[in-house]
């Protein structure tokens, strides 16, 4: 927990936009904080119980897998502009028993602090326990999963235009080749790290801006 703490702090203070964004907001928000803090030491919890080492890694990559999960319904939202009746619609599915507005504001909140917790498990797994499979395999897992992802919310929420019909069709091979990168990850000896890897992803390049934190308010009633 003192790792992944500072670890937030570090990205608050000089992260790439979108995650220096998530960890600010966290930090900010002392009930977001405490909250946050809270289910990431449950999730640590289940590694640190592990007395061998490969369980512990193991243990790290299924609560790296839980978070890519937990936050994978904000992300397509935000990513795929989905907006009106689309939006509300959709949240419905996930959310039977709230209202709209508490579902999405939820959701918000449990995005915020998964992505917290990723970039967290992320850092303790390339840089702590010193395994590269929390990098670029990692990586592509969260690719596949927002590509599986989408297909299952397009037919899930049974339109019927030519874009989702093209989505029905792949998703079976989608939820394959997903489960196939979650096996090869899973069965993934220890692999050296990049060293290079964090100063990449903390570059700033043209393709980057930095995201308005009023905007997301306005957005998501946070």
């Amino acid at each position: 927990m003192k790792e992944s703490g500072q670890r937030v702090e570090a990205v608050a203070r000089d992260g790439v936009s979108d995650e220096q964004l998530v960890a600010s907001r966290i930090l900010d928000n002392p009930i977001a904080w405490t909250r946050w803090e809270n289910e990431h030491a449950g999730l640590m919890r289940t590694v640190a119980e592990q007395r061998r080492p490969l369980r512990q890694i193991t243990a790290l990559k299924m609560a790296a897998f839980s978070v890519i999960h937990r936050k994978a319904l904000f992300e397509h939202l935000r990513d795929q502009q989905i907006r009106g009746e689309a939006r509300q619609v959709l949240v419905g599915y996930f959310h039977r028993t709230r209202g709209y507005g508490h579902a999405l504001v939820a959701e918000h909140g449990s995005y915020l602090r998964s992505a917290c917790s990723y970039l967290c498990s992320s850092y303790l797994g390339s840089t702590v326990i010193c395994d590269g499979v929390f990098q670029e395999p990692m990586r592509r897992y969260e690719e596949l999963y927002a590509e599986y992802f989408r297909a299952f919310c397009d037919d899930s929420v049974n339109r019927s235009d030519d874009e989702v019909r093209s989505w029905r069709t792949l998703l079976p091979y989608l939820k394959y080749q997903l489960t196939g990168q979650r096996r090869a990850v899973l069965a993934m000896p220890q692999l050296t790290p990049d060293a290079s890897w964090d100063a990449a992803l903390r570059r700033r390049t043209g393709d980057t801006q930095k995201l308005r934190v009023d905007g997301l308010r306005a957005e998501f009633g946070g």
